[in-house]
């Protein structure tokens, strides 16, 4: 029997390590949707970090956090009326994209902000930025300009808004204005003056 025992231990003692080892390997196995960056630290200075790509966690010495990057929708509307730069008050309305960029500054910024937060609330904090810097643009441009030039007031928010965002790591996929509001009708005006105009 001793001999037995003296024979297969030195055989099995290598495998029962090897599997013990690819099973803590295998546990550790961890493999990324295109639309979330797992971020894997602990043991290194730099973190690792898969999108759409598979790699391995140590257990027990290295953790995993997930950073959402999917397109978040959000309806952007000034919560109060804000005055034009021809003192006009008017609300707007406005449809945006937004998503966490993929470059490795944005990824680390947006890791330091938004880990293991849902899209909902990164979609709160994009949301209160974009409506200030919309606020803003309202307050430097003149209704007509903005009226019959949608493009060029989205484009103005779009750019002054980025540098915010982007130092929380997002970045603005699309703006679209949808709605210029007044309760005084002047909006309304604008376009009668602009039929007549053509009439003419």
């Amino acid at each position: 029997m001793q001999m037995f025992i003296d024979t297969i231990l030195p055989i099995l003692l290598p495998v029962v390590i090897a599997l013990v080892v690819i099973l803590v390997l295998a546990s550790g196995y961890v493999k990324s949707p295109p639309d979330q960056a797992y971020i894997i630290s602990g043991l290194r200075k730099t973190k690792k970090i898969f999108i759409g790509k598979a790699g391995v966690k140590i257990p027990f010495l290295e953790r995993l956090d997930k950073l959402n990057l999917a397109l978040i929708p959000i309806d952007v509307k000034t919560s109060s009326e804000v005055p034009t730069s021809d003192y006009i008050n008017i609300r707007v309305d406005a449809n945006v994209n937004v998503k966490v960029g993929k470059t490795p500054e944005a990824l680390e910024k947006a890791s330091i902000n938004f880990l293991n937060r849902p899209l909902e609330e990164i979609g709160n904090v994009a949301r209160e930025v974009l409506e200030g810097n919309m606020r803003e643009i309202v307050g430097l441009m003149k209704l007509e300009e903005m009226v019959s030039d949608r493009q060029k007031f989205a484009e103005l928010v779009k750019e002054n808004a980025a540098p915010d965002l982007a130092e929380m790591g997002l970045e603005i996929v699309s703006f679209n204005v949808q709605n210029f509001e007044d309760k005084n009708g002047v909006i309304d005006n604008l376009g009668v003056d602009n039929i007549v105009r053509i009439q003419k």
